[in-house]
């Protein structure tokens, strides 16, 4: 009895200690990502927020100002939506040139200048108010809305490859899982935050707020995201004929489409690329269009009349908590391709779902697993592109990657609304679950033929 006391009191202390140990080792770790990624996270975070606040704002600000101030009727809504297209195509194309440069010139200095590009398009528009004449107005609000989608395309691309450049080499999962769902947060609940402050303290406010928001993430930026110029780097060398160690890959040439071309010349990037087009036209179909699904059957379904709304929500909140989850899954077992296959199967069935059991707990379920589907299929793409690509081309790849994924939202907007409009949703929405299960079973295949992890 002695002895066995004697055992369990020398073994109580490297209990004690081994559990304070593993304590103080998870907070150093959590301090320590926190440190790296908490600088980054934030800016994308409140750069998507401003940004998505007064986008929809601005577009209000608009149809009142053409039909009220410019007498323009309904041709007001052709204009507002051509005004929309350019921004998407401009703040979608502007990220290839840009992260060109900024894989030349480095990341936090093209963060910091898009953030003071967005602030200085939304402090514009009470200037641009003032305007008393239709052209003039026109030019200011193309001039603004091209200023910020610039801005977009450049702090977008930049953030991205900030956070693959300071991670650990095979362990991009989390860091990418926090700044992918830190811009999501931005993008599905900025319009909510903007409609809020425009009903109480004006349009105006909306911007001024944003405009300052993104100055507060330039100086988020400039203090807490690292000095960076990827040249100075140089983690992989080739000899030069004097034998002399020189940046491979190193960006000396003025950006041009060969940089777009050349990211789908690598074949798992090129890969990579087709399915975020893919996922970005079936997130754009279930986002817009199931909402309208369920708008369209409040006569059967009186409570769907009320609800639709919060479909949206569901599926940003459901991938925004996700998203890390699912990144440190990827970090521990090393795996990226069956993730991302499975999560455009899991979108399939989610727009299945709609169609089979449309019903308010149906629409539910289906935006639930919808939002699995988009935390699958963002964070593996992103954690495959960084890790097939260098210090030296990364923000390219990022930025041609973010390009397809506007041009996605742009397809998806525009086929989603003809289809609808040809054949019904029910007929619309079960085609691109076909889609999307025919996709899934391709990337399963190929990280099968080509022994993809």
């Amino acid at each position: 009895m002695q002895l066995q006391q004697s055992r369990r009191a020398r073994s109580s202390p490297t209990v004690h200690a081994s559990g304070g140990g593993a304590g103080a080792l998870l907070r150093h770790s959590l301090s320590s990502f926190a440190g790296s990624f908490g600088g980054v996270a934030a800016v994308a975070m409140l750069s998507y927020v401003a940004e998505y606040a007064s986008f929809i704002i601005v577009l209000a600000y608009m149809s009142t100002k053409l039909i009220l101030t410019f007498s323009l009727s309904s041709i007001a809504y052709a204009i507002i939506g051509s005004v929309a297209g350019i921004y998407l195509v401009i703040s979608g194309l502007i990220a290839i040139p840009i992260g060109h440069y900024t894989d030349r010139y480095g990341r936090r200095k093209f963060t910091i200048i898009g953030c003071v590009l967005g602030a200085l398009a939304l402090f514009s528009l009470p200037l641009i108010d003032r305007f008393s004449t239709l052209n003039t107005f026109l030019l200011g609000m193309f001039i603004s809305l091209a200023l910020l989608g610039t801005a977009h395309g450049t702090y977008t691309a930049s953030t991205l490859a900030y956070t693959g450049d300071i991670a650990k080499e095979n362990v991009y999962g989390k860091p990418y899982g926090l700044v992918e769902g830190a811009e999501f947060v931005g993008y599905a609940f900025g319009p909510a935050m903007g409609v809020a402050i425009s009903l109480v303290f004006g349009r105006f406010f909306t911007f001024a707020i944003s405009g300052i928001i993104l100055v507060l993430s330039a100086i988020i930026a400039y203090a807490f995201m690292k000095e960076d110029k990827p040249g100075r780097y140089v983690p992989n060398v080739s000899e030069n004929p004097n034998g002399n160690p020189t940046p491979a890959n190193l960006h000396t040439h003025a950006a041009s489409w060969s940089d777009f071309f050349a990211a789908f010349k690598i074949p798992i990037v090129g890969i990579i690329l087709i399915t975020t087009l893919i996922a970005s036209i079936a997130f754009s179909g279930f986002f817009y269009y199931v909402p309208v699904f369920a708008d369209s059957l409040r006569q059967k379904i009186p409570i769907l009349g009320v609800i639709y709304p919060i479909f949206q929500s569901l599926v940003a909140g459901v991938g925004v908590i996700m998203m890390i989850p699912f990144g440190h899954l990827e970090d521990r077992y090393s795996r990226r391709m069956p993730y991302l296959a499975s999560g455009l199967l899991i979108g399939s069935l989610a727009l299945a779902e709609v169609f089979i059991f449309p019903s308010a707990v149906g629409f539910m379920v289906a935006s639930i697993v919808f939002g699995l589907s988009l935390a699958m299929t963002r964070v593996s793409q992103l954690v495959i592109l960084a890790e097939h690509s260098t210090l030296h081309n990364r923000a390219g790849i990022m930025g041609t990657n973010h390009a397809v994924e506007h041009a996605g939202y742009g397809i998806g907007s525009v086929i989603g609304g003809v289809v609808v409009s040809l054949l019904g949703f029910v007929a619309t929405f079960k085609d691109l679950s076909i889609f999307l299960v025919i996709s899934g079973f391709l990337v399963f295949a190929f990280s099968f033929l080509r022994h993809v992890k």
